[in-house]
């Protein structure tokens, strides 16, 4: 069933907003969750050892939070590390 679909069809006491605070997380979420943590565990496996450790927030694609501007691109950013 298309999501278009999907929405018209759902009442107002249950959306997708509620849906996913009682399913957390999504399959999205999830498969983002997963590989930051397989990125995290890469690159702290290869980083130097006077190097800041990679946590798992410094992976993910969907984020919540705002990047820094310091007027680095993500690649450069990553390189400093």
């Amino acid at each position: 069933m298309p999501v278009a679909d999907l929405e018209s069809s759902m009442t107002l006491a249950v959306d997708w907003h509620r849906f996913e605070t009682l399913h957390q997380p999504l399959p999205d979420r999830l498969a983002d969750i997963h590989v930051a943590m397989l990125a995290t565990i890469i690159v702290n496996l290869a980083r130097a050892p006077d190097a800041i450790p990679a946590r798992p927030a410094d992976f993910l694609v969907i984020r919540e939070r705002q990047p820094p501007d310091d007027g680095l691109s993500e690649v450069d950013r990553q390189m400093m590390n």
